[in-house]
């Protein structure tokens, strides 16, 4: 099987050229790499053009793409890329990500011995503070108020929905997979495609996506701790502050109306007053215990 590597990419040009050299220090190498490019300005064309040649020495064709006639989307840039891509398998890689030398060769290895597998996630390890911090009183009962709200939790060599594996010691199957750091079959996107309508940063694009490939295809999306990256999570061009909890509110009151229905509309609100909660708990916190 051949792959091609896909990254949307919105400004974050130095980010881009560290993803590049993990690229080609990769074991195992893509085919080809899709960079497609929402940045108003030429920064990423300029570092495409730099490093064409580089890429090509080891050869894998470098494609440099510029959207044009839409909006700026991460559902669109996928979408496109994956039209593009000539691979039999669709590696998606965020900008602010770097990867392993053996990232290819271990996703290629999982759809392999898994032929019926339709999705692969690669997992982010969690770092040394995350996981002493996830030992005390106070992290466990936050986790709990998290399962009840259906809040995004951590887990433990398990991946349903609203978590994430804190643990992964073994390939399972998961509910959802991390736009960041997934790979498909292309022959996925005659079926499905990257929800459009999630405009700009296209919060929870990946989770809509993946779910709806489960509800048709049950237990083909794969999670493995063997494709290992790093999520550097660049500040640069990234929505915080209100603006951020706006859309999250606004995509996540979409994607689950449109995943269940009612239900989900439910789950919506029952996930809303759980923040609520949560900010009342902090703001509470902090009169107990003030800077």
């Amino acid at each position: 099987m051949k792959s091609s590597v896909v990254i949307p990419t919105y400004y974050r040009s130095y980010d881009l050229f560290r993803l590049f050299e993990s690229l080609l220090k990769q074991l195992v190498k893509p085919e080809e790499v899709l960079v497609i490019d929402d940045t108003p300005t030429t920064e990423i064309k300029h570092i495409c053009e730099e490093y064409n040649g580089e890429f090509s020495r080891i050869g894998i064709t470098l494609y440099y793409v510029k959207q044009h006639g839409s909006p700026r989307s991460i559902s669109i840039a996928r979408n496109l890329g994956a039209k593009m891509a000539h691979g039999d398998i669709v590696i998606f890689i965020d900008s602010d990500i770097m990867l392993y030398p053996d990232y290819i060769e271990k996703v290629m290895g999982v759809f392999q011995k898994n032929p019926k597998t339709v999705g692969v996630g690669g997992w982010f390890s969690p770092n040394t503070r995350r996981q002493i911090s996830a030992k005390g009183i106070h992290y466990h009962f936050n986790q709990t108020l998290c399962k009840i709200f259906a809040l995004e939790r951590d887990s433990r060599n398990s991946c349903k929905n609203f978590e994430y594996p804190l643990v992964l010691s073994r390939t399972i199957h998961c509910q959802w997979l991390l736009g960041g750091s997934m790979s498909l079959r292309r022959s996925v996107f005659n079926e499905f495609q990257f929800d459009e309508n999630l405009k700009g940063y296209s919060w929870g694009e990946d989770f809509l996506f993946s779910n709806l490939i489960i509800k048709k295809y049950p237990e083909s999306l794969l999670i493995t701790p063997d494709a290992r990256s790093i999520n550097v999570c660049s500040g640069e061009a990234r929505l915080e502050g209100k603006e951020l909890f706006n859309l999250q509110m606004r995509n996540a009151k979409y994607i689950l109306t449109k995943l269940w229905g009612f239900k989900g509309l439910l789950l919506f609100g029952r996930q809303h007053l759980g923040i609520l909660f949560f900010k009342v708990k902090e703001g509470i916190w902090k009169l107990i215990h003030p800077v």
